[in-house]
């Protein structure tokens, strides 16, 4: 059972390493600790396919983006207005808008949704915010091609 998880985990790792390797990285100039709008044309464009709240605030430092639109993978991580049930409330009803399907879903201190569409899946964090809010983490990568 380690086994296969070990060569899952090296499978994916593998797919990030080879997709990096071929798509355009992309990097949203910024400087140390800032963050952008979550609905600037920047964060807009680069993120397309995932909802990202009016009033969140990208952490272009600790976001990872390779690709744009609708295709991207990576990480964006969120600073938002929104408490952790009212962030899981949000992500539970706009995900499908953007075509993904739900795969499962966790609600408890750091709240977990996982999705997929096409050949991605994005898996949502939630925490509690440091002052107030919540941060949400949005990892997007390829799906493993063996996975039926």
């Amino acid at each position: 059972m380690v086994n296969q998880s070990v060569k899952a985990a090296s499978l994916v790792l593998g797919l990030v390493i080879i997709s990096a390797c071929s798509l355009p990285a992309t990097t949203i100039p910024s400087t140390d600790g800032a963050t952008l709008a979550g609905n600037s044309p920047a964060v807009a464009n680069s993120y397309a396919d995932i909802p990202i709240s009016a009033n969140d605030q990208l952490a272009v430092d600790k976001s990872l983006l390779l690709n744009t639109g609708e295709q991207w993978i990576g990480r964006a991580v969120l600073k938002s207005k929104l408490d952790t049930v009212q962030a899981f409330e949000y992500y539970m009803a706009n995900m499908p808008s953007q075509g993904w399907i739900n795969i499962t879903s966790v609600q408890s201190e750091t709240s977990v949704l996982t999705y997929e569409k096409g050949n991605r899946v994005a898996t949502i964090q939630i925490k509690r915010g440091t002052l107030s809010g919540s941060q949400i983490s949005v990892t997007v990568s390829p799906r493993d091609a063996t996975a039926q």
